[in-house]
């Protein structure tokens, strides 16, 4: 019976070429679009969540109240993990990492940077990569000992063996190769080449006991059967047990939600990452489902071309199940058609999705579980496409079939008139949010930053450069290319360090305001291109006792309540810096945020990165080799790995621009898909009404006529879809665009350039069809009536 099924099958798919490659061409696309969601959302949902007890791992997370507002971060001091060790029972494992800048590794003449970190030996038993050589937990328990990634290793020694030998970390300390592990993952977080254990950092004096010093993150195993509620209750008070820091909570949050939903709002998990994914998730069903409806209309609107062959099987005896379960054998055969086309779609555009994205996906055609669901995949999208048909199909009687013309059921609304309306909405939707996020886009990337990111380059200071610093700005300084030069306690795209207990004359006991601290010896306005308001900048080379001098933006000087700036005295810590000059408010983090209040000090912090501005139309080959020499002078053995800011800066826009990207493609495949769907179906009412259009023409219908009378009532159908795709698109891009500080207003034309740009797609492609049927010589038509 099924073999018969799958036959039958065949040869009504062979009859109707035409409406069949529409079908499996929309749907194609539909499975393809939707399987390359699919893998992206597989790869985001298994970030960080394929340890061993991943669901006994937690990230230690702070919550801070400051005027009635909580925020949230997940960075502690260094006694904290230790303390927590000693203070609970429940925990069985608890370690610390570092997130600094690259370090430079060397073997030899061979250098590089890579991102390395110190962890404690717990870091391996909390998480267990996999390991090639050596025992990275013992490895740790000594100070002088390195742990390397395979590449990271074949990088330093090449094809030699790694195992006990040497490696210098910042062409200053010697350490020792104790165990390689496996490169770690794409689907992790961390990001690390190398890993040092954290008692070197003890051992040098880099640690401290201050509890106010948040350098570190903590990451927790806790012990098998831990009731997770019950510990954070206990663990809240911890902080402020062990400190003077009374307003500080803790909590443990989910290493499996870290990745996901590490937003926080008010100290509450306010969503994150999920959000979009399940944006993305939602259009790849979408996508889907709009092919899905391409083929339930074409489908219904041949009902009448497919009654009679009901009307035939139901008098031979076939039963409505044996028909519903014939058209579905016909759906899901197309199914299947669709879905090799969408392999073929995937295999050709993978390496493109995989740029897209930025991330090194494992191809789903050699993974065994993308073949284990695609069989589940393929029957449940043929019997969502053909559900409706197969059960209206079967449902017509052969009495009224043989005994006239075949009557459509009478609607208020057509069902095929909902589902054009259903699909052009959320074409509307896509077009209309596509053009929003890109409105955003531009709007924030058009932002005045209150520096000048052209033609500045940064570079970390190592120690080697940090002896002679003066030597190596002034030898700078000669090159006829360079225009200016500063050292900066961070590049001038990132905050390193904020507080919330600077203090100052006339600030409340109470009023604790989050503060940005950056740090420069000389020359930071001109190098990076601020605008001084009032005062002067810092220069230590002209006034020695400028070392404890500060800077503020417009945004410090209004958190600090200050009419007269200039000599006033902010104390950070033990520290006291006498404020010297005023610039513009300028933005060093995420442009989509509000501007934050920084405050620039003298060089009695360290310095870590050195900035230089090049006069424009330089030659920058000729340039980069004069440098080059520089700093290999004053950094010997190391590599000049600069970077430049505005790059640097772009790379914040990285998130959004696939976000719009995406927006755009899906879009773009929507109005295909949709396209198809309207084109076939345009052809089978063109068809249909041939006599109709024939009569009209011969009694003196133009053909401009005929084709507006075809198109109207599609047109009608997609000006429908706009106006209520309108409100949604309103609701659901303005929430979006909430999540930022800085952000558009959401222009009405932009629904106006939407419903113009859905109709003339929908008319560009029912005319094509309305013009041929117009064009017909009505003879052929009407010779047999």
């Amino acid at each position: 019976m099924l073999k018969n099924y799958f036959k039958i099958a065949w040869r009504n798919i062979s009859r109707s070429k035409g409406y069949a490659a529409i079908n499996i061409g929309g749907l194609g696309i539909g499975m393809a679009a939707s399987i390359l969601i699919l893998i992206w959302v597989q790869f985001e949902l298994s970030v960080d969540r394929f340890y061993e007890d991943s669901d006994r791992i937690y990230a230690v997370w702070r919550n801070d109240n400051n005027q009635g507002e909580i925020f949230s971060w997940d960075y502690t001091p260094a006694p904290y993990a230790p303390t927590m060790r000693e203070q609970f029972p429940e925990v069985e494992q608890v370690s610390r990492i570092t997130e600094w800048d690259p370090q430079l590794l060397s073997v030899g003449e061979n250098s590089f940077y890579e991102n390395t970190s110190f962890v404690d030996p717990d870091f391996f038993r909390i998480f267990p990569f996999e390991v090639l050589a050596g025992n990275p937990v013992q490895a740790l328990d000594q100070p002088n000992t390195i742990i390397l990634t395979q590449s990271t290793a074949q990088k330093l020694f090449g094809e030699e063996d790694a195992m006990g030998k040497t490696v210098s970390l910042a062409k200053q300390l010697d350490l020792e190769v104790r165990a390689i592990i496996q490169d770690l993952p794409e689907n992790t977080d961390f990001k690390f080449k190398a890993f040092f254990s954290f008692s070197k950092l003890e051992q040098m004096g880099w640690v401290d006991d201050f509890w106010g010093n948040n350098s570190y993150r903590t990451f927790v195993k806790l012990h098998e059967g831990t009731d997770i509620r019950l510990f954070n209750e206990k663990f809240a008070s911890f902080t402020s047990k062990n400190s003077d820091a009374e307003s500080i909570t803790d909590f443990l949050f989910p290493m499996e939600d870290l990745h996901l939903k590490s937003k926080f709002e008010n100290g509450v998990s306010a969503g994150g990452r999920i959000d979009l994914i399940r944006m993305f998730g939602i259009v790849a069903v979408i996508i889907l489902l709009i092919a899905c409806i391409n083929f339930i209309n074409l489908s219904t609107a041949q009902s009448e071309n497919r009654a009679k062959e009901v009307g035939v099987r139901k008098i031979s005896g076939a039963g409505r199940g044996m028909l519903i379960s014939q058209f579905l054998v016909e759906s899901v055969l197309i199914a299947f058609f669709s879905f090799m086309l969408a392999l073929l779609i995937v295999s050709l555009v993978f390496p493109w999705f995989r740029d897209l994205m930025g991330k090194d996906f494992t191809n789903p055609l050699v993974q065994p579980y993308f073949w284990m669901i695609s069989g589940a995949y393929i029957l449940l999208t043929g019997i969502l496409a053909g559900s409706y048909p197969a059960f209206l199909l079967s449902s017509f009687r052969p009495a009224i079939v043989f005994k006239s013309k075949i009557q459509a059921r009478r609607y208020w609304v057509h069902p095929r008139e909902v589902l054009v309306v259903f699909q052009f909405a959320i074409v509307a939707i896509l077009i209309s949010s596509a053009w929003i996020i890109r409105d955003q886009m531009n709007f924030v990337q058009e932002r005045d930053l209150g520096l000048d990111k052209e033609n500045l380059i940064f570079h970390p200071v190592t120690e080697a450069m940090r002896k002679n610093k003066q030597a190596l700005r002034n030898e700078l300084l000669q090159l006829p290319e360079v225009k200016s030069v500063t050292y900066t306690f961070s590049p001038l795209t990132e905050i390193y360090s904020n507080t919330n207990a600077m203090n100052w004359q006339g600030k409340a006991e109470d009023y604790r305001p989050e503060m940005s601290r950056m740090g420069s010896d000389a020359g930071l306005l001109e190098t990076a291109g601020m605008e001084l308001i009032a005062g002067r900048d810092i220069d230590v080379y002209q006034y020695p006792s400028d070392s404890m001098a500060a800077v503020l933006n417009e945004s410090a000087v209004e958190k600090m309540g200050f009419s007269d700036p200039i000599g006033q005295v902010i104390e950070d810590d033990d520290l006291k810096f006498t404020v010297v000059g005023v610039v513009k408010d300028f933005i060093m983090e995420s442009p989509f945020d509000e501007i934050k209040p920084i405050v620039v000090m003298g060089p009695k912090r360290n310095l870590n990165f050195i900035h230089l501005r090049v006069h424009e139309g330089v030659d920058y080959q000729s340039t980069m080799a004069g440098l080059s020499a520089v700093f290999s002078k004053f950094n010997p053995g190391a590599p000049f790995e600069y970077e430049f800011v505005d790059q640097a800066h772009a790379k914040k826009f990285v998130s959004q621009q696939r976000t719009a990207n995406l927006t755009e493609i899906f879009s773009a495949l929507a109005i295909l898909i949709s396209c198809m769907g309207l084109f076939g179906l345009a052809t089978f009412i063109a068809q249909q009404r041939s006599k109709e259009i024939s009569v009209r023409k011969v009694l003196g219908a133009s053909v401009l006529g005929l084709v507006r009378m075809i198109s109207a009532d599609f047109a009608k159908l997609v000006l429908l879809a706009v106006i209520l795709g309108i409100p949604l698109t309103w609701y659901i891009m303005d929430a979006w665009l909430d999540s930022f500080s800085y952000r558009v207003t959401i222009d009405w034309t932009v629904f106006l350039f939407t419903g113009l740009v859905a109709l003339l797609i929908a008319l560009l492609t029912v005319s094509s069809q309305a013009i041929k049927a117009a064009l017909v010589n009505p003879a052929k038509t009407l010779k047999s009536e």
